[in-house]
């Protein structure tokens, strides 16, 4: 394989768009990703007195460059590219069966007589895919990521480890090199997110699995208690305790999100009405997705829940993240002004981690900021973080916007907020999250009824 990528290199057929494009109406050129598995297995059952066969997957560009090959060529375009592409690896191993593994993905099995031969060719490949493609007369750089495994060694099953090697083949695009080795845990990590997507379902039916603890947010000017968060919690029966920050992010990818958000307010609304009526009146503030506002009955499910439990619409509050993107900016904005003019509050969590802070603060329409806890964090020993956090206030209370610091933990960062004039604060200073009983009983008695 080395010689024929070196003699094809000096020969300058790469990237030469007229190149066996008539091989690529082969059905056979480029096959699908079962039989690429069934190879795998194949592979993994040889028994070789020597050498070692590879799986080696080839991103050929990630989502977001090849999104904006589209937007600015077309999808012909984009198809012509690949084809190039394909055409390129039919000139580097002549003779070779090639997969279609995913999106702008191909994949193939390689032997070779040693690993350190193998070793020798993945750079050499990687120089070869370097070179820009030229399709139309235009000349397209794409960072190419090799991703390879070597079969004999392999302890996975056929499909985690595809998973593995094309997961290596992401990350290598943006290193040196250009190539990288599956790590096995990659393949562990795709077990364990399938699981937790598929149990999600269940763990809400099933009482004791999800669960919400509660934390209070206090006024820094008077130390009086102004709201409480409900907080998701998952205690998975097989895997434990599973962080938001972990199951979040996969039930948002899927169409789970809008029935775990409803769950979520539900439980967190009943209570926060049950609380009410015992006379301890304070906001109980919910985290919503990105992806909520993007349900045309949203509004009307709050409404419902407001209205089942007779609940005042002031004294919720809804915390959609910053970091997460927005996929209508107008269609969200739209939900947000309706859900406003219910009386409902609009709160921006997580800021300043976001790719467009400040557009999203003058286009949302929010009336609190919460600046996120790993900004809070800096503020004793970072000047430049203390002014960043001094003119964010300042901005908010101009635009009418009350701002909360998250993650406040000790009494000198509370003193900083409180002369910046900072309005709110939550964080471990105050309480650590705890469940309904608990977190009720020690509200009585630090924040006794006037």
């Amino acid at each position: 394989m080395s010689d024929s990528i070196q003699s094809d290199r000096q020969g300058g057929g790469l990237g030469d768009e007229n190149v066996v494009r008539s091989d690529l109406d082969n059905p056979k050129v480029l096959f699908e990703r079962a039989s690429l598995l069934r190879e795998i297995v194949s592979a993994q059952m040889e028994k070789l007195p020597e050498g070692h066969i590879f799986l080696v997957v080839i991103n050929i560009a990630d989502t977001n460059h090849y999104d904006d090959i589209i937007r600015t060529f077309g999808y012909k375009f984009a198809d012509d590219l690949l084809n190039i592409r394909l055409a390129d690896l039919l000139f580097i191993h002549k003779n070779q069966s090639f997969f279609h593994v995913g999106f702008w993905s191909i994949g193939f099995i390689y032997r070779s007589g040693t690993a350190g031969e193998a070793n020798s060719v993945w750079p050499l490949l990687n120089d070869a895919l370097a070179k820009p493609l030229i399709c139309r007369g235009i000349p397209i750089s794409i960072a190419a990521g090799i991703g390879v495994c070597d079969l004999m060694k392999s302890p996975i099953a056929a499909e985690d480890l595809l998973q593995a090697t094309y997961l290596a083949g992401q990350t290598a695009a943006a290193s040196p090199t250009g190539w990288a080795e599956c790590n096995y845990d990659h393949a562990n990590d795709h077990r364990r997110a399938f699981t937790l997507i598929s149990d999600v379902s269940n763990a809400m039916t099933t009482p004791g699995e999800f669960k919400l603890a509660y934390q209070a947010r206090v006024t820094l000017r008077t130390g009086k208690a102004d709201a409480v968060e409900a907080l998701l919690r998952w205690h998975h029966p097989v895997l434990g305790r599973i962080t938001p920050d972990e199951f979040i992010p996969l039930i948002e990818a899927t169409g789970l999100i809008r029935d775990l958000t409803f769950w979520v307010l539900s439980y967190a609304i009943s209570q926060a009405a049950k609380w009410h009526a015992d006379n301890h009146k304070v906001k109980i503030c919910v985290k919503i997705s990105t992806k909520n506002l993007e349900e045309d009955d949203f509004a009307g499910r709050i409404t419902a829940l407001l209205e089942l439990h007779k609940f005042n619409p002031e004294f919720l509050e809804l915390e959609f993240s910053e970091r997460r993107s927005f996929a209508n900016p107008s269609i969200a904005r739209s939900r947000l002004l309706e859900l406003r003019a219910m009386g409902v509050n609009v709160s921006i969590d997580d800021f300043a981690t976001g790719k467009d802070s400040f557009r999203t603060l003058a286009n949302i329409p929010a009336n609190f900021l919460k600046i996120d806890r790993r900004v809070i964090k800096f503020l004793p020993d970072n000047l430049r973080y203390q002014a960043l956090v001094r003119s964010m206030i300042h901005m908010a209370h101009e635009m009418d916007i009350q701002v909360v610091a998250e993650g406040v933990e000790t009494f000198a960062v509370q003193e900083m907020l409180q002369a910046w004039n900072c309005d709110f604060a939550e964080g471990y200073l105050i309480n650590w999250p705890m469940p309904a009983d608990a977190f009720i009983s020690w509200f009585a008695e630090t924040f006794p009824r006037e």
